[in-house]
């Protein structure tokens, strides 16, 4: 028994001086590597010239943060820099810093993710695994604002600022419960102003008392860069920095742009409640149950107080990295000249205008990209205009923020929407339903092109009511009542606006007498300062310009009602009428015979073949080359017997050889040359050729003859159709 007893004894002893052996050489296996460097914290401590710094980050509570695992970028300012900022700033010693300012250094200093400088200035995309070198000159800090006390309807209140932005403005503004709308620190670097065609004129145009040093954070430069830790990458820099305000911050910082701010905050800002998600996260970090508000900035290009960029309206998670917002903020002497002189001329208040208005007038100064001070003429904002500013005398104040450029300039934006026709209609209220009627047909950003000339004819607000044109902005729909314009109301819009907007042509005067082509390939006529389109004739009613003016782009009119389209057939301005009665007797004649190739539908007033939805020149002969055409038997005589197939073909044949198939010639010298008429042989379409000079042209037919237009009997505007009077025949 006791032998047994020893033997238990041995082996027990044994077996654990073999575990304490495995031990060992587990403990070995895991020790922490020689050649591995330290953490951030234990390394900047070893190096000795961060000390003030570390005691920002122990006062900060993020010493364990720095001190253990993780993987950061941090800008690290040296005891030399902490020593100037010290003396800027009053405190005798970093113990005089509070807590509050600490965390604001430590947090803003600190970058998710460690790059090197060689990465620092590269884009990466969402996975991590692809990198576009050298497009990249920010990247987000653990430093974000969370919810502030802010006044909501005149209260204080909690407010937390927007976090997304929308592709298109027009849509609604994002919120993320998740998101804390960090804020990123800019970094400048020779490789990436090298890829962005900049220099050291646009860094230092923002921080004059800084030196380009090749690669400088904010207002500091890196003096040592690339210390390699176990934690991530630190870069020394020569100056502490403190979070850069965000663009709404910096414009409610200065009184001079306080006119412009107002505007944003009385007809922009809106408030929500924040989503529940976000609620709780608030009750859970704060210990309070209570409302918070989301800062919305609707219909604007972007949110001032927004720092995650395109992140949230068709972009990327790390977009911000490669571009940010810039905000020109006019002064308050800029802003109250040009509402004086120009914006609130005819409305007189901001409280009368549509939010579009105001809208236009703001985003016109809100860049969705940034905007460098050698890039002013070559850089464009949402509406495709570059920075209209003088970088030398324009600008008065610039600032490099968190979230983008901010410009204090003592001019406005003069953005195309009030400088060019558009503003004319767009500034005056007498217009506003027209201007609706623009941005229904998506005929606004034509207006305000500056590289067309246009001429538009205004259509008052009472015009639309009297034509049975009214718009319906609960149901943003449009309602038609007047059979002279058809059933469809948008396509009665859509004929109607077009026909009071001529391109490229310049009818700067109306005095004379002249046809035209308006943007829907409908006709006008003017003569001594009458103007007239098909409908108008047909409803007899007399149209005069009532006033005019000259913009960058063209002129406008003011005329005392609409011009009217017709939607009739050519018929209706055929018969009746005097110069075309020989004409008109044959097409009366046709429609009496058999039912066979009818010439003419007295029902409908219709010429086959002429539809009223495309365009077709018809020449009627007058009645003495009518008469040489039945003379030479090319028309049979009218008798009391309806005619016979033979003698119906025959006028058929006569009257599609006068129509040139779709398209309108007038004498304005445009089109020229052989066209096809509606006549066809066993070759195929019969064509004539056309003679065309401004105020006159005639016709050649298929056997050489000519046939000159009667210019006092021609230009007779019809639904998308024009007739001119022949004094010959064509011979088919």
């Amino acid at each position: 028994m006791t032998r047994h007893i020893l033997r238990g004894v041995f082996l027990m002893i044994l077996f654990g001086l073999i575990l304490a052996g495995c031990r060992n050489e587990i403990e070995e296996y895991y020790e922490r590597p020689e050649w591995l460097e330290p953490p951030i914290y234990d390394n900047l401590k070893e190096k000795g010239n961060f000390s003030s710094y570390l005691a920002c980050v122990d006062k900060a509570g993020y010493g364990n943060i720095l001190g253990k695992a993780g993987y950061f970028t941090v800008f690290a300012p040296t005891d030399e820099a902490f020593s100037a900022f010290l003396s800027e700033n009053g405190y005798s010693s970093t113990d005089d810093i509070d807590e509050e300012t600490a965390q604001r250094i430590v947090k803003y200093s600190i970058v998710y993710n460690a790059y090197n400088r060689e990465r620092i200035d590269d884009f990466q995309s969402t996975t991590l695994l692809d990198w576009d070198p050298d497009k990249a000159f920010k990247r987000q800090t653990a430093y974000y604002k969370w919810v502030h006390r802010e006044e909501v309807n005149g209260m204080e209140e909690n407010v937390f600022d927007q976090n997304g932005v929308p592709l298109l403005p027009e849509q609604n503004p994002i919120f993320n419960s998740e998101d804390n709308n960090n804020k990123h620190i800019p970094y400048f670097t020779d490789q990436y102003f090298q890829t962005k065609s900049l220099t050291a004129y646009d860094y230092n145009y923002f921080f004059p008392s800084s030196e380009f040093v090749g690669f400088n954070v904010a207002d500091a430069g890196v003096i040592e860069e690339d210390i390699q830790c176990e934690n991530g990458i630190v870069h020394a820099v020569d100056r502490v920095i403190l979070p850069l305000e965000n663009l709404e911050a910096m414009l409610a910082s200065n009184p001079e742009y306080s006119e412009f701010k107002r505007i944003l905050d009385e007809y922009v800002v809106e408030y929500e409640i924040a989503p529940q998600g976000f609620l709780n996260r608030y009750e859970q970090v704060s210990g309070n149950r209570e409302d918070v508000y989301i800062k919305y900035y609707p219909l604007m290009n972007f949110a001032p107080n927004c720092e995650n960029y395109m992140k949230y309206g068709g972009g990327q998670t790390y977009d911000a990295q490669t571009d940010g917002w810039t905000l020109f903020a006019p002064n308050n002497a800029a802003v109250t000249e040009f509402f004086n002189n120009k914006f609130l001329v005819k409305y007189k208040s901001l409280d009368n205008m549509s939010p579009q208005i105001i809208s236009e007038f703001i985003n016109a100064h809100m860049f969705r990209t940034t905007v460098w001070p050698s890039k002013f003429a070559t850089t464009s904002n949402m509406f495709g205009e570059p920075a209209r500013f003088d970088p030398a005398s324009n600008i008065i104040e610039k600032q490099f923020g968190s979230n983008g450029v901010f410009y204090g300039t003592n001019i406005i934006q003069k953005t195309d929407a009030f400088y060019t026709i558009l503003g004319d209609i767009i500034l005056d209220p007498e217009y506003s339903t027209m201007l609706q009627a623009l941005l229904t047909t998506e005929l606004y950003y034509i207006v305000k092109n500056t590289s067309l000339y246009l001429t538009i004819f205004l259509i008052k607000n009472e015009a639309f009511e009297n034509i049975g044109l009214t718009f319906d902005s609960d149901r943003n729909t449009w309602n038609l009542d007047n059979p002279n314009l058809g059933t469809n109301s948008n396509l009665a819009l859509t004929r109607l606006i077009k026909m009071h907007m001529v391109l490229t042509t310049d009818l700067s005067d109306l005095s004379g007498d002249g046809i035209i082509e308006t943007y829907g390939g409908d006709y006008i006529r003017y003569n001594g300062g009458f103007i007239w389109g098909a409908g108008n004739v047909q409803q007899e009613q007399t149209v005069f310009v009532s006033g005019k003016a000259r913009a960058s782009n063209g002129m406008t009119y003011k005329l005392n009602r609409p011009l009217a389209f017709s939607i009739d057939n050519i018929g209706r301005e055929i018969e009746g009428k005097a110069q075309f009665s020989r004409f008109y007797e044959y097409l009366l004649k046709s429609a009496e015979a058999v039912p066979v190739n009818h010439v003419y539908d007295t029902l409908n007033k219709a010429i086959t073949n002429i539809a009223s939805t495309e365009d077709n020149t018809l020449f009627i002969p007058n009645n003495a080359a009518m008469q040489a055409a039945i003379d030479d038997g090319m028309l049979p005589v009218i008798g009391f017997a309806d005619f016979t197939v033979d003698q119906q073909n025959k006028v058929l044949a006569f009257v599609m050889y006068h129509i040139i198939a779709k398209s309108i010639v007038v004498p304005d010298g445009k089109i020229s040359g052989v066209r096809d008429t509606y006549h066809k042989t066993e070759e195929g379409k019969a064509t004539v050729t056309v003679i065309n000079q401004p105020g006159s042209f005639s016709l050649i037919d298929a056997n050489g003859r000519t046939a000159n237009v009667v210019m006092e009997n021609s230009n007779i505007l019809s639904n998308r159709a024009v007739i001119h009077q022949l004094d010959n025949y064509l011979k088919y």
